[in-house]
């Protein structure tokens, strides 16, 4: 009986909205097409940023080496200076995704009544905040776009663009208000106020909220191939062990990858200065990075955050040939966590459609006025991703003096070339 009353005193919500000087219907549009932007960005947010975790990763944990070797003992200490160079192609799957809507569990309309709401003498009376409305209504709708999910009256696209790739206008389009009529008639609370002869409040809170047609997806930055360059300093040897040091300071990488600010530490010892007898080179190399990136993307104007750490050990195997050129292999293991912070407002079109800013022109975009200013506050959303990453390194160097030059190639999720020039200050014999 206790429900029973909850539901039939939601006939009171508009009234009692009205009553309280509540703010018109737009901003409630507003507020629920932010949730269910949010929902729809966060839904396909880490395949869309996943191929670049999966990029930094093995474009970060390249080029630690030239050789294999590591002398055990020295006169004096030796420091070697490089420019390291990495370029990779971008292959075709890595641009897409299949893009999905997680509206999230499923909620008591029971419980949100009584959350921002009270019930007196029978009658329901909804909370004196634009909170309890805003709240109210947007579980409401949320249920109704769960069902509409489920009932396939959203309109998904096959396929969206990564980071990497380019897809403009590709829009999730939004169900109908003949749709959420069609799944509202169906719910258990509808059939209960029908009964009581109070169901024509459901539909006009439906038909009184004007929500957008579509909203639309990141289109990516259309990007096809990927350069870094990184200067490194390894110090060596102590004991067979050399440190390496890297550090890039926040500059502008490209129009693409945005700002970008690196640095690393790492260690490498040799193994066979322990062999009885030295028919090759073995080393061992650990090293631990981190990575920040600030960036605009796209169309929506999506400002990204996203800071990195990286890990990597990998075991070496070379052979010195006619004391000037070293063939090299290894096998590495790589790890990756990346937090990603977007702040994105809603697309330039669903501002339009709901009044936030002014009809487009013919031709044209149309600006923000002190009377719509356009979406004022920008939604914020943060995504985890990781990557791991098997490894081979395939390659050779050629040194003349304490000038040294040195290409191979990496295998594994992102395939790269790289290359590298150093020289060696104090070069040991």
């Amino acid at each position: 009986m206790k429900n029973l009353l909850l539901i039939l005193g939601v006939a009171a919500l508009l009234s009692s909205a009205r009553a309280q000087d509540q703010p018109p219907p737009a901003p409630l549009a507003v507020d629920l097409t932010r949730s269910i932007m949010k929902s729809v960005f966060e839904s396909n947010a880490v395949p869309f940023v996943q191929p670049m975790v999966t990029t930094i990763n093995a474009t970060s944990n390249a080029r630690f080496f030239t050789t294999a070797y590591v002398p055990e003992k020295v006169d004096k200490p030796y420091f070697r200076v490089s420019v390291n160079g990495m370029a990779g192609i971008i292959a075709e799957e890595q641009k897409w995704f299949d893009p999905s809507l997680d509206l999230g569990a499923r909620e008591n309309l029971y419980d949100a009544l009584v959350k921002h709401g009270t019930t007196t003498g029978g009658v329901y009376k909804i909370g004196p905040l634009y909170s309890d409305t805003l709240g109210l209504a947007s579980v409401f709708m949320r249920e109704l776009l769960r069902d509409a999910l489920a009932a396939g009256y959203f309109g998904i696209p096959d396929r969206a663009a990564s980071l990497f790739g380019f897809q403009p206008d590709n829009r999730v389009v939004l169900p109908t208000k003949e749709n959420l009529v069609t799944v509202l008639r169906q719910r258990p609370e509808y059939l209960a106020l029908s009964a009581a002869g109070q169901a024509a409040f459901l539909d006009s809170l439906i038909t009184r909220l004007t929500l957008p047609t579509s909203l639309t997806l990141p289109p990516g930055a259309n990007m096809s191939s990927i350069t870094a360059a990184v200067p490194q300093l390894e110090i060596g040897s102590l004991y067979g062990t050399e440190l390496l040091l890297r550090f890039v300071p926040p500059v502008r990488f490209s129009e693409n990858v945005g700002d970008f600010s690196f640095w690393g530490v790492g260690l490498k010892h040799s193994l066979s200065q322990y062999f009885p007898e030295r028919w090759f080179d073995l080393s061992v190399q650990g090293v631990y990075q981190g990575t920040s990136l600030t960036n605009t993307i796209g169309l929506t104007e999506s400002k990204l955050s996203a800071n990195a750490t990286i890990r990597s050990f990998s075991v070496q195997a070379g052979k010195r040939l006619w004391d000037v050129i070293d063939i090299y292999g290894a096998y590495a293991y790589e790890h990756i966590d990346v937090i990603s912070s977007y702040t994105y407002v809603l697309p330039h079109e669903t501002q339009v459609q709901l009044g936030l800013l002014p009809l487009d022109p013919p031709g044209g975009k149309s600006e923000p006025t002190p009377e719509r200013p356009g979406d004022t506050k920008p939604q914020t959303s943060t995504v985890e991703a990781e990557d791991l990453n098997h490894k081979f390194i395939f390659g050779f160097s050629a040194n003349y003096g304490p000038v040294r030059a040195a290409l191979d190639v990496n295998i594994g999720n992102f395939n790269i070339v790289t290359f590298a020039l150093a020289y060696t200050f104090n070069q040991p014999e």
